[in-house]
């Protein structure tokens, strides 16, 4: 006689095979249903050839605040952009106002969410820390970081170099990171090429969560972070990787690797290369990622003080391509932030003159980055959009680099992520950044 399976403990297996077999937790990311998308009241899609849709998951604990109210729009089928000339970044208006060179924007203003009700511990612990280890940290006569544990190290701090050790490490999107990431390389005559990557962090120094903190031991070698970025399309790109290991020292300067696949060879690269522009065709260099990533030490700073602007602080889950224009994150949600604005200068080789970024006030999270050429002209601007998750953590569902002297874009789209210990769990650690692990991870030949 067979027995009866109680219907309970079936609903008990479906429940776990759905969280083992890597459910989509992002119950908010915004997909379209037909790619290209014609569809009403939007003219916007994702248009990637190379990512399967299923892979598309967005923020990978869904949107901390999904349903939020749009109290004013303006722009594209809203209300005149003139009317905001004030709370955004000067170049910016001026590509909002040229549709017909990068496309339409619309910019939706919803309120403001203080840090007290984000949900999550992230903040929670960083805050604590950061109030812990105040007035520990301090600068050399280098101006390098030095005595510094957790949190951040100069809170409220008003002197550039300290603002800038502040956005170092800041690491909003955690210290172990994996992204899932395409890029689509867009010309003035919306021409697009697409390149698929995962860009790789990890942290050694000043963590917050998991078994290693703050430091993760043995590192003999006194490292800050590690870095990878590999590529799996275009065909001609398939297999190459780009490697970063950066030292806590101000006279020791970054590491740095490439593997060729067509060469078969690891070269090694200089410092000198940080601003060239990332493979690809991008607009990127390495030290603009994520507004600044470069050595603080190896820059001027200054603060300018306070601007208050309409900023993508909880932006929504949602990747925004406009199909044969160079503008993406074209119909976001903006908050008005009191932003930090902090002026970097290189003191090494480097095709700008200065850079300008706009921060968070409190998280020093960029919102915008101006980069002028060595005439002193307006030169690459980027925008970034993030999403604030349930865990906590802030990511950058996109960001827009924009090279306004040739009407050039790159777009930088995450469709998927791990952080901290979902990173861990898949085996982001000091050994995945081995060169030989890289290469069969990103299929080198």
């Amino acid at each position: 006689m067979k027995k009866r399976i109680n219907p309970f403990w079936l609903t008990i297996v479906a429940l776990i095979s759905f969280v083992v077999n890597g459910a989509q937790l992002c119950v908010a990311f915004e997909l379209p249903e037909k790619i290209p998308g014609d569809y009403p009241d939007k003219w916007y899609g994702i248009y990637c050839p190379d990512v399967p849709r299923k892979e598309m998951v967005g923020v990978r604990y869904g949107e901390a605040f999904p349903n939020q109210e749009i109290i004013n729009s303006w722009g594209y089928k809203a209300k005149p952009i003139e009317e905001i000339k004030d709370l955004l970044p000067e170049i910016f208006y001026e590509i909002c106002s040229h549709p017909e060179l990068w496309g339409n924007v619309r910019v939706n203003e919803t309120p403001y969410i203080p840090l007290e009700k984000w949900q999550g511990e992230h903040q929670k612990v960083r805050k604590e820390l950061t109030e812990k280890n105040k007035g520990t940290a301090r600068l050399n006569e280098k101006r390098h970081l030095v005595d510094w544990v957790a949190g951040f190290p100069f809170p409220g701090s008003e002197e550039g170099i300290e603002i800038a050790w502040n956005f170092v490490n800041a690491r909003n999107y955690g210290e172990e990171l994996l992204a899932k990431v395409y890029y689509a390389v867009v010309d003035r005559r919306g021409q697009t090429r697409y390149s698929v990557i995962e860009q790789t962090y990890l942290w050694w120094k000043g963590r917050l969560h998991g078994e290693h903190v703050p430091c993760y031991e043995p590192n003999p070698n006194n490292y800050e972070f590690y870095s990878a970025l590999g590529f799996y399309s275009p065909y001609d790109l398939k297999g190459l990787v780009m490697t970063t290991h950066r030292y806590d020292s101000a006279d020791k300067q970054d590491d740095m690797w490439m593997y060729i696949p067509s060469l078969r060879r690891v070269r090694r690269m200089s410092a000198a290369q940080r601003w060239d522009r990332l493979a690809g065709g991008m607009d990127l260099t390495y030290d603009m990622v994520t507004g600044f990533q470069g050595k603080p030490t190896n820059y001027e700073w200054k603060y300018l003080g306070r601007k208050e602007l309409l900023c993508s602080r909880q932006g929504k889950d949602s990747i925004q391509e406009i199909k044969g224009k160079p503008m993406g994150a074209c119909n976001q949600m903006y908050q008005r932030v009191n932003t930090v604005m902090l002026e970097y200068v290189p003191k090494i080789t480097a095709t700008i003159s200065k850079a300008v970024m706009y921060l968070d006030p409190e998280i020093y999270a960029c919102y915008y980055v101006e980069f002028f050429d060595k005439r002193g002209r307006p030169y690459v601007f980027i925008f970034y959009s993030w999403v604030v998750q349930a865990s906590g953590y802030q990511s950058p569902i996109g960001f827009v680099v924009l090279d306004v002297q040739r009407t050039h874009a790159s777009l930088v789209n995450t469709y998927d992520e791990y952080q901290d210990l979902d990173a861990e769990a898949i085996g982001i650690n000091p050994s995945f950044f081995q060169m030989n692990s890289l290469r069969k991870r990103y299929g080198g030949r």
